[in-house]
C-alpha cells in the first residue's frame, strides 16, 4: 500500500464530499424539469458507485480488499441497527401526527411536481424499495466506507464523523428547501446529518455496513412511506 499522501487524499475526498450537494442543485433547482435533471441525477448515481473505486486504485493507488466475514459476525451487527434506526422510525411516525406533520403534509403538491419531474411519480412504490434498499447501500458504501473511511486518516475520528455526517447533509439540504421554509429545511437536513453521525459511529465500532444499512433502509422506507402518502393523498 502506497504511504498516505494527504494532498491526494484530499484532492479524492473534496470532490466526494460536495458534488452530491452541487449535483443536487443541478436536478432540484437550475434544471427544473428538464429531460437534462434525469439525467444528472442518474449520472451522480453513478459517481457515487464509481468514485471510491476509481480513486482507491488509480489516484491513492492502494488495492481494494474485500475480506469475507462469517455470516454470523455480519448478523451480529444487524441488532444494534435495530437499535438505531427503529427508535428514528417512530420518531418520523409521532412526528406526524403533531403539527410538524401539518407541516410535512403542507409539501405535498411539490412532491408531486417534483416526482413527476423526475419520472418517477408513476412507479413511486418501486422507486421507494429501490431508494431503501439499494441506495440505502450506495450511500453507506461511499459515505461511510469511502468518505468516512479516508477521513479518519487525516483528521481525528471526531471530526471524521462531524465532516462526513456534514456533508452527507448538504444535498439533503438542497433536496429540503424545494419543499419546506429555511428553518424546517435545517431542521430535516440536521436530523438526516444526526443519522449519518450514528451511522458512521456503528460502522467505525462493528467494522462492517451491515448494521448501518438496516438502520439506514429502515429510516428509508419509513421517508418513502410518508413520501408515498403525500402523493397518494
Amino acid at each position: 500500500m502506497e504511504p498516505l499522501n494527504r494532498q491526494k487524499m484530499w484532492a479524492v475526498l473534496l470532490p466526494a464530499m460536495f458534488l452530491p450537494g452541487i449535483a443536487a442543485l443541478g436536478y432540484f433547482v437550475w434544471l427544473g424539469d428538464s429531460p437534462l435533471a434525469q439525467l444528472l441525477y442518474g449520472t451522480i448515481k453513478v459517481f457515487t458507485l464509481i468514485w471510491p473505486i476509481i480513486a482507491t486504485i488509480f489516484i491513492l493507488k492502494r488495492p481494494i480488499r474485500i475480506k469475507l466475514k462469517p455470516y454470523k459476525k455480519h448478523l451480529k451487527s444487524v441488532p444494534l441497527g435495530l437499535m438505531v434506526g427503529v427508535p428514528i422510525i417512530a420518531t418520523i411516525g409521532l412526528l406526524m401526527i403533531t403539527p410538524v406533520g401539518d407541516i410535512v403534509r403542507e409539501a405535498a403538491p411539490m412532491v408531486k411536481k417534483k416526482s413527476n419531474d423526475l419520472g418517477i411519480i408513476n412507479h413511486f412504490i418501486l422507486f421507494g424499495a429501490c431508494i431503501s434498499i439499494f441506495h440505502s447501500l450506495l450511500e453507506e458504501y461511499y459515505w461511510r466506507w469511502f468518505v468516512y473511511g479516508n477521513l479518519r486518516e487525516v483528521v481525528s475520528i471526531k471530526m471524521a464523523h462531524f465532516l462526513a455526517a456534514f456533508t452527507f447533509t448538504l444535498h439533503h439540504v438542497v433536496v429540503m428547501l424545494q419543499f419546506f421554509e429555511l428553518p424546517w429545511a435545517l431542521f430535516f437536513s440536521a436530523s438526516v446529518g444526526i443519522g449519518g453521525f450514528f451511522w458512521s459511529l456503528l460502522y467505525q465500532r462493528q467494522k462492517t455496513l451491515i448494521g448501518a444499512w438496516v438502520s439506514h433502509a429502515l429510516v428509508d422506507a419509513a421517508l418513502m412511506s410518508v413520501g408515498y402518502y403525500m402523493i397518494v393523498y
